[in-house]
């Protein structure tokens, strides 16, 4: 019985030994801790990269859609800029009589503002009538020029538009 007993304190040390003083679990748990601290790192990594990733989205979101409001408000005023000559190749040019001479700055009229796309728009126009003399014939030289400025919010955006005409007298 006595030997029973001493085996059974020995199987029970064994045992005891095995988990206590055993190299393998202790080197697991030393790498595992080591990947855990590296994992951590990567983690960070990854979310340091995608906030990156998405800051730059939002950027390029950002620029483009102020890159699409400059075109539009561009196109407005280069719209309220021929606005401007027609308005004045019509004064040059009425229809119920022959061509005036024309020699005058216009402003847009208040009600331009009221049509619709053209609130923040404005336009002014100018033109000149000169007589020449080319290879022995008489001319008459229109130059019309007209700049339109668009706004919104702090930002302006003009367009100018310049055309020539001439009429054999």
């Amino acid at each position: 019985m006595c030997h029973k007993s001493d085996d059974t304190r020995f199987i029970a040390h064994s045992f005891d030994g095995l988990d206590k003083t055993s190299a393998l679990p202790s080197r697991q748990t030393a790498g595992s801790r080591k990947q855990r601290g590296s994992m951590i790192v990567m983690a960070l990594f990854a979310i340091i990269v995608l906030a990156l990733l998405a800051g730059v989205l939002v950027n390029m979101l950002s620029t483009s859609s102020n890159t699409l409001l400059y075109e539009v408000y561009g196109v407005r005023a280069k719209n309220a800029a021929q606005a401007g000559i027609q308005e004045l190749a019509l004064a040059s040019f009425p229809l119920s009589s022959g061509p005036q001479i024309c020699n005058q700055v216009i402003s847009s009229p208040a009600s331009f503002s009221s049509i619709n796309g053209f609130q923040a728009c404005q336009f002014t126009a100018r033109c000149s009538t000169s007589d020449i003399n080319f290879n022995g014939e008489d001319f008459r030289l229109y130059r019309y020029s007209s700049t339109g400025t668009c706004g919104f919010d702090d930002i302006v955006v003009s367009r100018t538009v310049s055309v020539d005409a001439m009429q054999e007298n």
